[in-house]
């Protein structure tokens, strides 16, 4: 997979309690408090109430102390990573105010439990390998099976720039088709291999021997797979030579499969996809997340980008007058970072 991390998102400010209460005021949602080991998955505090018991549940550490929080963020929910970056930044603070000493390794883990194991949502570690790997200077090549992070550094000279086009309306993996389409690559991975639970299991070669056993959704859905496996590869070396054309044709087709093969791409997703792709100084686009609402990320010339950001937005203005779209050229960021806030302490992902 390919990913890298701009400057918004996350940002918790915190200040250690000498109990096992946790209180937090959030920019959106309001205030609320909860003691260490309830969980609420239907409330918005529920990712806090997760990471309290992931770290609980982790070998050799007990997070017994609570604290007190603020949380705000920009463009939350709407397919930047926002889940893990809330995940990641609740699960560091606890750790802080507990005296919990967490590698990067253990922090990417511990945030895929606590959001498959805790909140049941049918995630890998792609958002949260980016997050805590993430280089203002480079893409990222990761290999989500092995968990393995290779940074691919920009050329100085290459001329890009990064557009975030979000379409206004945001939406939650638990109440998408997320889950949906996570189970159907699994049922095609175990009828074209026996014992297979993924379709990294299965071989290229297999898939293509056996796809038209498969019925046609769950072909589909590895049609999908197979596909853009390749396309990351060859994205990895376009992204090497410079070769933006080539990049953005990879993320036009990637977006393309998404739509046809995975089904994942929403009605308004898909007519921004049209829209941005169609737009003067833009190399290509794809959908951000699972594709059920959230944003388009797009590669542009950096000459262009501004004028194409407003173009954008006046025609998605125009279209959807009534929405709370945004589109702006994201500037590129590190990974999780400490920052002083007042008197405590902060995470900003």
């Amino acid at each position: 997979m390919l990913g890298r991390t701009i400057n918004i998102g996350t940002t918790l400010e915190y200040e250690p309690l000498d109990t096992n209460e946790i209180q937090i005021r959030s920019e959106q949602f309001g205030e609320t408090n909860f003691v260490i080991g309830d969980l609420d998955l239907t409330h918005w505090v529920r990712y806090a109430q997760a990471a309290a018991r992931v770290l609980n549940l982790k070998r050799g550490t007990h997070a017994k102390n609570g604290m007190r929080a603020y949380v705000s963020g920009s463009l939350i929910g709407s397919g930047l990573s926002s889940s893990a970056s809330v995940g990641l930044a609740y699960l560091k603070a606890l750790a802080d105010v507990n005296e919990i000493e967490l590698s990067n390794e253990q922090l990417v883990q511990l945030e895929f439990e606590l959001e498959h194991d805790i909140l049941n949502l049918q995630i890998g570690l792609l958002d949260p390998l980016t997050i805590v790997n993430g280089r203002r200077d480079a893409l990222l090549f990761m290999d989500t099976i092995t968990a393995s992070v290779t940074p691919l550094i920009d050329s100085p000279t290459s001329g890009a720039a990064w557009i975030i086009a979000y379409s206004g309306v945001s939406r939650e993996l638990t109440k998408s088709g997320f889950n949906v389409r996570v189970e159907e690559c699994r049922q095609a991975a175990s009828l074209l291999k026996d014992g297979a639970q993924i379709l990294s299991d299965v071989p290229r070669e297999l898939f293509e021997e056996k796809k038209m056993n498969l019925p046609e959704n769950l072909r589909k859905r590895a049609e999908h797979f197979f596909t853009e496996v390749d396309r990351v590869k060859q994205g990895a070396q376009a992204w090497k030579e410079s070769n933006l054309e080539r990049f953005g044709q990879l993320m036009n087709q990637s977006c393309e499969s998404s739509i046809k093969n995975y089904e994942s791409g929403s009605d308004i997703l898909i007519e921004l996809h049209e829209l941005v792709r169609n737009t003067n100084g833009i190399y290509g686009s794809r959908f951000s997340g699972g594709g059920y609402g959230g944003c388009m990320v797009t590669l542009a010339k950096r000459d262009l980008a501004e004028d194409a950001c407003i173009e954008i937005a006046e025609k998605l203005s125009a279209k959807h007058p009534d929405l709370p779209s945004k589109v702006f050229v994201a500037e590129m960021g590190d990974g999780i970072s400490y920052v002083l806030a007042g008197d405590g302490s902060g995470v900003r992902l």
